[in-house]
């Protein structure tokens, strides 16, 4: 089933296109049964999908419980236990319908009630739930199938919130709110096609297919669409050491592993049983500039930071070979056709040393020590960090990096009188207006007046075009004021066996549709 994009009263059911990089190609008739064995990164800390920012109690999460929405394979909002969305101008309010007869885990039926209770709890709980209820004024039943969102400005990305899987508006049956509230669920009861069976911490967790799955009719798309538990159980297996996920793809113990080191790239090929698998989209790397103080607290020392760089040898230092990692200016990436764009107020990947030593003598700045603070937990912000201190020295700065673990840069990021630059990584991220980033409270501390107007816009403005035209603009602002450096783009690697069909390398990866030959 497919809708317009939002606009005045319209249906935003189909906020997106088809699928693009998630969509496969025709294959050989699904096989049903079996076990999917898949070597995961580690042990998640909780199912509860609100309790945890925890990706990996995600990648479990969005395979047993289903939100209002979803995303399709070009990362658009598109229904999921919504049958359809309307957004009424005069009450700014989205009005949502709910599918009819769809069953949860424990045998009750989807009711507007457990919609309501799961988002008020949601809202309490998750970083996104926070930000999307501060413009909520109230949330209410209408009937046994439909529910209200009333807000308090209008807002285009209501949708895309209830439908990212980080952190994700996971609907509960109502009973199982009442029983947990705010505390950690324990019982995880979803609409998902697979059901939870069993998990014993740092051996496995088991997965099997519900029967009573209630499909959407349409051709999957990305995470849309139709979901068909092909196999009758998947075996999540934690497993740390990168060495052991590849080797137990190799010999037949595993079908898939999450994440391996990019080093293995060639060994991955030469395999006759396996298959890599490189994600692209998945993550940016950057430096982050401390605002409240000099001397970044001077756009054009941070103008200079930028234009002293030589993107791709910092990036070159930090990955592989090219094949996982890309130069590009954009917040989100080119993946999302939709919002991707090139703006980069004439500053990224320039190498212009001679304009950068005029504007740190513009801005007075004579040599002062700097600290960067950066990890070797996270190796490619180390290389990053090692090489980029290299190229700036030329252009005048004097920059000491101070190598600490990753739990040290999280605890003192917010301290701004710790740190001149710290390393960092932004994930991806579905729609520009709720990159984290750009939050005045976010670490970095980028106060703006114009910045905070223009995300306003970007988050009040209906029309598609006319907001897109507003994320130009801010992107383009982004880069003449610089908060932080982009060095580029990356992507990761996982494998599967060449056995495994229908399986392709996203940033949310799922296991409905696959089947193995």
């Amino acid at each position: 089933m497919k809708f317009g994009r939002i606009t005045r009263r319209s249906a935003v059911a189909g906020l997106a296109a088809a699928i693009g990089g998630a969509h496969l190609p025709a294959l050989a008739q699904p096989k049903s049964g079996g076990v999917l064995n898949v070597a995961i990164t580690g042990e998640p800390p909780t199912l509860d999908a609100h309790h945890s920012t925890a990706f990996i109690t995600q990648s479990v999460g969005w395979h047993i419980y289903e939100g209002l929405f979803t995303l399709d394979g070009k990362f658009n909002a598109v229904p999921m236990l919504a049958e359809s969305a309307t957004f009424d101008e005069q009450r700014n309010t989205y009005v949502i319908r709910l599918r009819a007869n769809v069953p949860f885990h424990d045998g009750t039926i989807l009711s507007a009630d457990d919609v309501v209770a799961s988002l008020e709890r949601w809202g309490r709980k998750s970083n996104y739930g926070r930000m999307m209820f501060n413009n909520v004024s109230a949330l209410r039943k209408v009937d046994g199938l439909t529910v209200e969102i009333v807000l308090k400005e209008a807002s285009p990305v209501v949708p895309m919130m209830l439908a990212f899987p980080n952190q994700q508006a996971a609907i509960y049956p109502k009973s199982v709110i009442d029983k947990f509230g705010d505390n950690e669920i324990r019982s995880y009861v979803g609409t998902g096609p697979f059901r939870f069976k069993e998990h014993v911490p740092d051996r496995h967790l088991i997965l099997v297919r519900f029967d009573k799955y209630a499909a959407i009719a349409s051709e999957p798309d990305g995470m849309g669409g139709r979901r068909v538990a092909h196999f009758d159980e998947l075996r999540l297996v934690p497993t740390p050491e990168v060495s052991v996920r590849l080797e137990g793809v190799q010999t037949g113990l595993y079908d898939i592993a999450d994440q391996v080191s990019q080093d293995m790239l060639p060994m991955i090929k030469m395999s006759p049983a396996t298959e890599p698998l490189v994600t692209k989209p998945y993550w940016w790397t950057m430096a982050v500039f401390n605002k409240k103080r000099a001397p970044f607290s001077d756009a054009r020392v941070r103008q200079a930071f930028v234009l002293g760089l030589a993107n791709k040898e910092v990036m070159g230092a930090a990955f592989a070979s090219e094949e996982f990692y890309r130069l590009d200016p954009g917040i989100l990436f080119q993946e999302q056709a939709q919002w991707w764009s090139k703006a980069d107020g004439g500053l990224y990947d320039r190498h212009d040393a001679e304009r950068a030593r005029t504007l740190l003598k513009e801005a007075g700045y004579a040599g002062q020590p700097i600290k960067w603070l950066t990890t070797r937990e996270y190796d490619f912000m180390y290389k990053n960090a090692l090489v980029a201190t290299e190229q700036l020295k030329a252009v005048g700065f004097n920059i000491q990096l101070e190598v600490v673990d990753w739990a040290t840069i999280v605890q003192q990021r917010n301290n701004p009188q710790a740190y001149d630059i710290f390393s960092g990584a932004t994930t991806f991220t579905p729609d520009p207006g709720v990159w984290p980033c750009f939050d005045a409270a976010w670490p970095g501390f980028w106060e703006d007046a114009r910045k905070d107007e223009l995300v306003r816009k970007l988050n009040t403005e209906m029309d598609p075009k006319k907001r897109y035209a507003v994320w130009e603009e801010l992107q383009d602002y982004f880069w003449q004021q610089a908060p932080m450096a982009k060095f580029g783009d990356f992507f990761i690697l996982g494998v599967k066996s060449t056995d495994l069909k229908n399986v392709s390398a996203t940033p949310f990866p799922f296991y409905w549709n696959a089947w193995k030959q």
